[in-house]
């Protein structure tokens, strides 16, 4: 069960009370008492007592088990003497009342008592609306109300009155998304009333100022089960309106408010809900909505509501001159500093202006000896005001905030700083929300965190403040060593994601903030998915550093940019495997077709040999027979022409087999190269006209001389020009189809990216699949 320390009263900043407080008494106030000590062990201290008015809270186990099981956690609750509940109560609430605390033992400890009750949990109302802002649904609020009439009329029955109804003092037990299960707990204020007596009993002034009824505000308290119901109402009002209908937080202003005041409830948009308001939040205490109405409220019926503003209770005039500002007199430091902060432009143009910072020094010295403040306070207020010479820069504006409004919530710009908005504040900021990235910017620049730290809710800001600006000042050598030999692939796209931008220190602030749930949300936003491919080597080293928070927000931010080198890998890595299937299948049809398509080609290759052998062997022979030769010259052609026709027909025959159909006829056969060749003269001589027939004319002619000068002169030239001449384009050929087909066999995204690595090369000629396409110039 989580609770509270018992409400205390504390004279300390309210005039009309004496100091008299005890002198604290107990021997300790972490542990368990003395005379408890061979019962109880101790698990958890819920609450230290920082005054005699508050009881130390522990939570205990029994090893007695006397009221269940042993290991079951109970609540051990020991008060100084001097505030003792009242003993009739704890009397009373040792039995079974419907969502009510049970008080299972009471006693005394170490001369001081003690109580012992069940744990209901961990969560209050007031954590709960914490993790759930905004106003919460009728139906709920509806659920709430109807356990918490029932446990205000099981008091109320037995002469008892609460006087703390809170909801930090409302233990949410267990919670489901329609029902939330309630406990009415701490009872240290509570008073019983006794059933003989009729009239109010004035007590000492208790509670918590929000939830205080107009008749308990006053220095001596009425004390009727009617400030219970008020408080109800106020609780109504801040669930149903998501937000407390009073924003001041001072003491003296909240009392002021709720004594001249009715409350404001512009938020409470549901009808029947804002009929329960006004009815539990009317301020003259006969007129006020009890049990008997409330319940007539939840079975549907409409009780009648008092009018408003009828009653209250008058403070005594102030003596304080006022301050205008936008249309409205100021007399109150917190009430000024709410609206400096609000409306923060307006306030800087006053500030900027000589007379108006005059006229604020010269208002804030009504304020140095104020009851409540302090000799330090009066010193700091002194310099202040000493620095309003000047317009001030946001650290001394806020150090001016502080002072005139200690006990509001830390904010600046009117945007709150405690943990759960700073949280969203991050979040708004990352999204690309203007006036979010403009406070963050002006945190970062100008520090202001620590100065927040002594405001409720932004205890631990000058520690998130120190962790966030280390982790801004070693970003960039983070950054330096994501981006170094073999980090992402892309360089530039992972630069621009870890470039410091607003939304980075964001990021970083949230990081410092919340560093173990960020922790875990880093962890998560930057696993791997194994559908998105390989993971790249080094965004798995970022992931694996999770003791190094900048290198798991650098994971995170750069996930996309990792996804996206997984995919090109994954599909070079595809192309890989798609095109070595290709060629294997492509290379067996190939085969096939080189086994079926064999003899022709053949065919092709004896048909190249003889149209280059037989024209040559018919001039040898005509060398011969006309005589006109040297008959040496003669006998060596004659003796040349049979091993030249034999190397002829084997060379064409070997390439015709080595290179296999389709591709060696017609591109690189002899056959191939001298069938177009003869037609070419013809073609030309046909499609030129007259100068196309002289060019072939003039081929004729040369090669006739060619022909007379070998019958003549020469004759073995031709067979020797023959042998070598193919000789040289069969090595030609043979070498250009091995580099054809070796690039063929190559993996074109493994040529690309060795292209990356090594720089630019010279292009060469790729074929994909099947055979490698036709060259006539090979």
């Amino acid at each position: 069960m989580t609770t509270v320390p018992p409400t205390e009263w504390d004279p300390e900043g309210f005039a009309g009370h004496a100091d008299s407080r005890p002198v604290e008494s107990r021997p300790a106030l972490d542990r368990v008492p003395a005379q408890l000590g061979g019962r109880f062990d101790l698990t958890e201290v819920l609450s230290e007592a920082a005054t005699p008015a508050q009881a130390v809270v522990l939570r205990v186990k029994d090893r007695e088990a006397r009221h269940d099981d042993g290991a079951v956690p109970l609540v051990l609750k020991w008060y100084h003497r001097a505030y003792a509940p009242d003993a009739e109560a704890s009397r009373v609430l040792t039995g079974e009342l419907g969502h009510v605390v049970r008080v299972l033992e009471r006693g005394s400890a170490d001369g001081h008592p003690y109580e012992l009750m069940p744990s209901y949990g961990e969560t209050t109302l007031a954590h709960y609306r914490v993790r759930h802002p905004g106003p919460v649904s009728p139906e709920l609020v509806r659920a709430v109300v109807a356990q918490l009439h029932e446990a205000l009329t099981a008091l109320h029955d037995e002469e008892l009155v609460h006087r703390d109804v809170a909801p930090d003092n409302i233990v949410v037990s267990t919670q489901n998304e329609d029902r939330l299960d309630l406990v009415l707990v701490d009872h240290g204020a509570a008073v019983h009333l006794g059933r003989d007596d009729d009239s109010p009993r004035r007590r000492d002034w208790l509670g918590k100022p929000h939830y205080l009824a107009p008749e308990a505000a006053i220095h001596v308290q009425s004390v009727t089960p009617a400030v219970d119901w008020w408080s109800l109402g106020m609780v109504v009002a801040e669930l149903a309106g998501g937000q407390h209908p009073i924003d001041y937080l001072s003491t003296g202003e909240t009392l002021v408010e709720i004594a001249t005041r009715d409350p404001d409830l512009s938020r409470v948009t549901d009808g029947r809900l804002r009929m329960l308001c006004e009815g539990l939040l009317t301020r003259v205490p006969e007129h006020r909505w009890g049990s008997e109405q409330v319940d007539g409220w939840l079975s549907g019926d409409s009780p009648p509501v008092a009018p408003r503003t009828v009653g209250g209770y008058a403070p005594p005039p102030s003596t304080v001159e006022p301050f205008a500002f936008q249309g409205r007199d100021f007399t109150g430091t917190e009430t000024l500093a709410r609206q400096f902060d609000t409306q923060w432009q307006t306030a800087a143009r006053l500030l900027s202006r000589r007379r108006g910072r005059e006229r604020l020094a010269a208002w804030l010295g009504q304020f140095t000896d104020a009851p409540g403040r302090t000799e330090e306070d009066a010193a700091e207020l002194a310099e202040l005001r000493e620095r309003l010479t000047d317009a001030p820069d946001p650290p001394a504006m806020l150090r001016l905030l502080n002072w005139m409004g200690p006990e509001r919530i830390a904010s600046w710009h009117g945007a709150e700083l405690d943990p759960y908005h700073l949280a969203e504040l991050t979040r708004a900021a990352e999204d690309g929300d203007h006036p979010a990235r403009e406070l963050v910017t002006a945190l970062a620049r100008h520090e202001l965190l620590p100065l927040l730290a002594g405001r409720p809710g932004g205890e631990g800001l000058d520690d998130v403040q120190r962790r966030w600006q280390s982790h801004r000042d070693g970003w960039d050598a983070a950054v330096a060593d994501v981006l170094v030999r073999g980090g992402p692939a892309a360089r530039g796209p992972a630069a621009r994601r870890l470039r410091p931008t607003v939304e980075l220190d964001a990021r970083l602030l949230r990081l410092a903030q919340e560093p173990e749930r960020t922790r875990s949300h880093l962890l998560a936003a930057g696993a791997w998915d194994a559908a998105d491919g390989p993971e790249p080597p080094w965004y798995r080293a970022l992931r694996a550093d999770e003791d190094n928070p900048l290198r798991l927000l650098a994971a995170a931010l750069l996930r996309g940019v990792a996804q996206t080198e997984a995919r090109e890998q994954l599909a070079r890595e595809w192309a890989r495997q798609w095109e070595r299937q290709l060629a294997r299948e492509t290379g067996a049809r190939y085969e096939v077709l080189r086994r079926l398509d064999r003899q022709p080609t053949l065919g092709w290759a004896l048909l190249g040999a003889t149209l280059v052998t037989a024209p040559w062997t018919f001039l040898i022979g005509l060398a011969d027979l006309l005589d006109r030769a040297d008959q040496r010259q003669v006998v060596l052609a004659w003796m040349l022409a049979l091993p030249a026709a034999t190397v002829v027909y084997a060379l064409e025959l070997w390439i015709a087999l080595a290179l296999g159909a389709l591709v060696y006829h017609p591109d690189r056969s002899l056959a191939g190269l001298l069938i177009p060749a003869a037609e070419r003269p013809f073609h030309a001589a046909r499609s030129r006209g007259r100068i196309g027939i002289a060019v072939a004319a003039a081929c004729l002619a040369t090669l006739g001389a060619l022909g007379v000068w070998a019958v003549v002169v020469a004759p073995w030239a031709w067979p020797a020009a023959t042998v070598l001449g193919l000789a040289a384009w069969t090595v030609h050929r043979w070498l250009a189809w091995r580099r054809i087909a070796r690039e063929a066999r190559l993996d074109p995204p493994l040529r690309r990216e060795d292209r990356h690595r090594r720089g630019p090369t010279r292009q060469r000629p790729v074929a994909s699949q099947g055979p490698a396409p036709s060259r006539r110039n090979t």
